[in-house]
């Protein structure tokens, strides 16, 4: 059972590796996501009605409605941050394991959207207020999450590795020296270490138990990376795609392998599925999300 956990922080001196500054480890010191929507430039220039949609879909994320978790949204990005808790090994596992489902339900969200984000998890200084309404945010962690994640080469969740240690529920590779990449793909999962890679999957397996539902999305998410890999025109684009469809294929060489030989049929996954009743949900609109909305 997840516990809410809310603590009392405690103040101590901490000193960032490398860095010689000594910062205040306070009720300021945070886990923070953030979250860059990718190609988000495009969607605004002559795409105004893609850029309220996937406003839409921010809106409906699972986040907004959690009391340890605060989200505030700026033009390309989404910074999530735990309110309380962190400062215990198992609260640590807490806010990171639903930092990481936070992502990992905009990822399902933006299905069938083409639109694909970087993210990353950090811990550090932030600091978040309003006066006289006007929203303030500011800290080490905000600054070191814009520095660090710019650089990476790739799509999808990554985390620092001084913290990866709280991961306890999605699977992480090493990507760098900095960072470790966060497989938030959980049902994919299912499929290379439950069933063993092997296919085709039992029907009663895939749909009696609704995994058909948390799968889709996933393939399709393994399908545009693929194909973007290959036929995005912007060759450095094309590589960010290619590196992360590399991950993933380390990690799920069975699955990955079935479904390039396939061509992603998903009939070859579970002939009979009711793939076609799953896929008409998406895109899936949000606007029902949309509890109050003012024009300035």
């Amino acid at each position: 059972m997840r516990e809410n956990f809310l603590r009392n922080p405690r103040e101590q001196k901490r000193s960032r590796p490398g860095s010689g500054i000594v910062e205040l480890q306070s009720q300021y010191m945070r886990y923070l996501l953030y979250i860059d929507i990718l190609g988000f430039s495009d969607l605004v220039v002559g795409k105004a009605d893609k850029v309220e949609d996937l406003y839409e879909v921010i809106a409906s994320l699972n986040v907004h409605r959690h009391p340890t978790f605060k989200a505030i949204v700026f033009s390309d990005t989404l910074l999530v941050y735990n309110i309380t808790g962190g400062d215990t090994p198992a609260e640590a596992r807490y806010v990171v394991m639903f930092l990481s489902e936070f992502a990992q339900d905009l990822q399902h969200r933006l299905t069938q959207r083409g639109i694909v984000f970087r993210a990353v998890i950090v811990r550090g200084n932030f600091r978040h207020y309003e006066l006289n309404g006007i929203p303030c945010f500011f800290g080490s962690a905000l600054v070191d999450a814009y520095q660090s994640e710019k650089p990476i080469k790739a799509i999808g969740l990554f985390i620092d590795r001084t913290i990866e240690k709280a991961s306890h529920i999605f699977k992480t590779t090493a990507y760098n020296d900095r960072f470790s990449f966060v497989f938030i793909t959980q049902s994919i999962d299912k499929l290379e270490y439950t069933f063993g890679g092997r296919f085709p999957i039992d029907r009663f397996e895939l749909q009696e138990t609704d995994l058909i539902w948390m799968l889709t999305p996933e393939l399709l998410y393994l399908r545009q990376l693929h194909l973007q890999m290959q036929f995005h025109p912007i060759d450095a684009v094309r590589v960010k795609y290619a590196n992360t469809w590399a991950l993933y294929s380390a990690q799920y060489p069975k699955t990955t392998q079935h479904l390039v030989n396939s061509n992603f049929d998903l009939e070859r996954v579970c002939p009979g599925a009711s793939w076609d009743k799953v896929l008409a949900r998406f895109p899936q609109s949000y606007s029902f999300a949309v509890e109050t909305r003012r024009e300035y």
